[in-house]
């Protein structure tokens, strides 16, 4: 069976089995319309018209076909979180599973049609807005998320934690312990920080605030309407500012994003020492995914912090 007759049987199925199309609808067509270092994307229309975007991963030594699927079935919790606040727009998470071929596993969710954000009027302020927003919805009373998922192709251990900053010295670690020994010069430096950790918070009253988690340039667009999207999250229950860490690293948020937001949510003391501290979670994390290109950035951020 080839990976697209795999994807019209099965997501067919489980569409139908959600009732997300009519129980006489079919997939008709599958479209590959490409995809990124992890995942393909495909679009496929039904038999009634309906349009839905699929992403696929095959399995391989490093990943078993059950941790594909546990990947993408950590996505769509996310997405369902996300859209669940009523504050920015994502895709609608539908299904996901194994397809019938055995070697791939899958994720079906709303396509939206996309725009180009660059010209767009006012969208960077409305996603500034609406990032706020996202970030001040109500949420549970501790750190974390209801499943662990992936940054990239790095595990991201979300067990809930009733502390911010112990949970953000565990994830911390986590990444400085994976490039230790690859990259010793990180170690004195890196232990240094997460010693002094408690410093850089003192004062604040941190709520739990819903973070999409890699928010770059790249994973948010605009639909047909000029309206913000935002994609591929990898969220967890944290502090507001934690999004801003990887703005930061790969930029494409201008002032009218950071006005907006912070009308908002107002920075509060140290707040730029802390926005580093959270680039240096994205920084060391492309260190271990990429290799050294990313060595003296996260250098240069420990450096900034621990002045």
């Amino acid at each position: 069976m080839t990976l697209t007759d795999a994807i019209k049987r099965t997501v067919t199925e489980k569409l139908q089995q959600s009732s997300t199309i009519a129980k006489d609808e079919v997939l008709e067509s599958v479209e590959n319309i490409g995809g990124g270092c992890i995942s393909d994307a495909y679009l496929c229309t039904s038999s009634n018209g309906k349009q839905i975007f699929v992403k696929t991963c095959e399995s391989s030594p490093k990943q078993t076909l059950d941790e594909v699927v546990e990947m993408f079935g950590s996505e769509a919790k996310g997405l369902k979180a996300l859209d669940d606040t009523h504050t920015i727009r994502v895709p609608t998470p539908y299904v996901y599973g194994a397809l019938d071929n055995d070697n791939y596993g899958f994720l079906a969710m709303e396509y939206i049609s996309l725009g180009s954000k660059y010209g767009a009027s006012g969208v960077q302020r409305k996603l500034g807005e609406q990032l706020a927003d996202l970030h001040l919805a109500k949420g549970p009373g501790q750190f974390g998320f209801e499943c662990d998922n992936t940054i990239g192709s790095t595990p991201q251990v979300n067990t809930w934690c009733p502390d911010w900053i112990e949970f953000l010295r565990r994830r911390l670690a986590y990444q400085f312990d994976l490039a230790s020994s690859r990259y010793p010069q990180l170690n004195k430096p890196a232990q240094q920080l997460l010693d002094k950790l408690d410093t850089y918070f003192e004062g604040l009253d941190i709520r739990p605030s819903l973070n999409h988690g890699d928010l770059w340039s790249g994973n948010w667009a605009v639909d047909d309407n000029d309206n913000p999207v935002i994609l591929d999250p990898a969220p967890f229950w944290g502090h507001s500012e934690a999004d801003l860490g990887i703005m930061k690293v790969f930029g494409g948020f201008d002032s009218n994003f950071y006005d907006a937001y912070h009308a908002k949510i107002p920075k509060e003391p140290g707040y730029q020492k802390r926005v580093n501290i959270y680039a240096l979670y994205h920084t060391v994390n492309h260190l271990n995914m990429f290799g050294s290109s990313y060595l003296s950035s996260s250098m240069s951020l420990l450096s900034q912090i621990l002045q």
